[in-house]
């Protein structure tokens, strides 16, 4: 088995990967704006690209798989090749591990924004909607009150 295959299968894997890093400065544009419209649009894109990533890294572990007959990871298929095949498959494990955390930080980002946005929307509410309390003193409501002071009967 040649290491073509899964040069190609890696390559496809880093466009992927590479289009999905678009899509999270494409969201990390759209969360800023508060444009709900486009950040559907691009939570859906981001699914089918994670579908066809799931599918190409199953189609790799198995060429990988094949080409080692071990347990098919990236290293053991770049110790197998030879020559050039050698030299393609590190560029493209360095360049997928860059672009993988690349996305993991814009992830991050968008995390955080979205965090922050959610924080702001319930302190909008809460000064909006204010928790009613009682103005007055007392017991909180439900319980009833009880004095302290324990009863003393005087004619006994």
């Amino acid at each position: 088995m040649s290491a073509e295959k899964l040069i190609l299968c890696l390559e496809k894997l880093q466009k992927l990967h590479e289009s999905l890093f678009a899509l999270a400065a494409e969201k990390t544009e759209a969360v800023k704006k508060q444009d709900i419209g486009q950040l559907q649009k691009i939570v859906r894109d981001e699914q089918a690209h994670i579908r066809a990533i799931g599918a190409l890294e199953q189609e790799r572990e198995t060429l990988a798989k094949a080409l080692t007959g071990g347990n098919g990871t990236l290293s053991d298929c770049i110790a197998a090749a030879t020559g050039e095949a050698r030299t393609r498959l590190e560029t493209l494990r360095g360049s997928l591990i860059g672009i993988t955390r690349k996305l993991k930080e814009q992830n991050e980002l968008n995390q955080m924004l979205l965090y922050q946005s959610l924080q702001f929307t319930q302190f909008m509410l809460d000064l909006i909607y204010p928790k009613n309390e009682p103005a007055t003193y007392g017991p909180p409501s439900g319980q009833k009150a009880t004095s302290a002071m324990p009863r003393f009967d005087s004619k006994a």
